[in-house]
């Protein structure tokens, strides 16, 4: 083979590598579901998740309407499952509910993405893995967990606690909020356009107030950044 016929080959081998996880990724197929849920006044929405984006927004609706779009190869998509359940306390979405007689071991999770409507009242439990999760205009308590993923609240008036790993918290707070600020972290740091009132300040810890010092919001990570608004 000729010089020049050995680069053409080495290129178009190049191009074939890089188009490999293109097309793995187009393999992949695509599920919608749409369902509308009752919720009672004040319930509490608990939903786990591993990979997605996460959106919840709050609004004078009184049942719950989850939008979800699932991607994964078509025997997970048949084998792994979305449950969404109405409790007595509330609603609780699983994302990735595994068939206990599939066989396979490795392929257990389908990337899910939620838009979810809610009654601004209710109550949020979010667990996820490598998910972002924004919550806009939901007025309950909020605990929202999550690995790799960022975090943006706004709009809440009860207790916060969020926890991440290598994420970025941002909360956007109501005029007039008040709130104790705790914030624990290895390497990440506090920012803020609120005034504070320091109570201890540490290279890793910090225990602050904003205004009377009400609502309790309690934030952890490993190296993400805290910014409060």
């Amino acid at each position: 083979m000729t010089k020049t016929g050995r680069i053409q080959a080495a290129a178009l081998i190049g191009l074939l590598i890089a188009a490999a996880p293109a097309m793995a990724r187009g393999q992949n197929d695509t599920e919608r579901v749409d369902r509308t849920v009752q919720i009672r006044a004040g319930g509490q929405l608990k939903l786990k998740n591993f990979s997605g984006r996460v959106t919840i927004t709050g609004s004078n609706r009184s049942d719950m309407v989850v939008h979800a779009v699932r991607r994964a190869k078509r025997d997970r998509l048949d084998h792994i499952r979305l449950e969404i359940e109405e409790t007595g306390s509330g609603v609780v979405i699983e994302a990735n509910r595994r068939d206990p007689s599939w066989s396979e071991k490795n392929e257990n999770v389908v990337d899910t993405e939620f838009d979810i409507e809610v009654p601004a009242d209710v109550n949020l439990d979010i667990d996820v893995f490598s998910s972002d999760v924004t919550v806009k205009d939901v007025r309950g308590k909020q605990r929202v967990h999550t690995f790799s993923g960022g975090v943006d609240l706004s709009g809440g008036e009860k207790d916060v606690n969020v926890e991440t790993f290598s994420g970025d918290i941002t909360v956007r707070l109501v005029q007039g909020a008040s709130a104790s600020v705790d914030f624990d972290s290895f390497s990440g740091s506090l920012h803020t356009d609120m005034p504070m009132t320091y109570r201890s300040s540490g290279r890793r810890h910090v225990r602050a107030a904003i205004g009377a010092g009400g609502n309790d919001y309690y934030f952890k990570t490993f190296s993400g950044d805290l910014r409060i608004r």
